[in-house]
């Protein structure tokens, strides 16, 4: 894949606009993990900015920018919660490459609930 230079400032600022108030602290123990991307326009180009969320203090674990979103990504992503919080169920909006992923890695992986898609738009 060739290097393709983006402007981290604009990624940054795209990401204040939302206004993440906190970033999760490794703290407690949480239940599980909510995840979903979303297509994001970085100057002339697009990317894939993808996020965890722990869903009773509405914190947000982790997140990340991708050129793609594939059955890989997302298993990377996942191992990058893994590694900072455990093994937790994970509540995705059914893409195809959440099951698999989850499947690779032994997470219990279920479609999200009305409550939980509404925390995470």
């Amino acid at each position: 894949m060739p290097f393709i230079k983006r402007n981290h400032v604009s990624i940054w600022n795209w990401i204040q606009h939302y206004k993440p108030t906190k970033i999760w602290q490794k703290r407690t123990k949480i239940s599980q993990f909510i995840i979903d991307e979303t297509l994001i326009r970085v100057g002339r180009e697009v990317v894939w900015l993808w996020i965890a969320i722990e869903p009773k203090s509405k914190s947000i674990l982790n997140m990340r920018i991708s050129l793609e979103r594939s059955i890989l990504v997302a298993e990377q992503f996942l191992q990058e919660l893994i590694k900072k919080y455990g093994k937790n169920p994970v509540s995705t909006n059914g893409g195809t490459w959440y099951p698999q992923a989850c499947r690779f890695l032994k997470l219990r992986h279920h479609t999200h609930s009305y409550y939980e898609r509404s925390i995470i738009e």
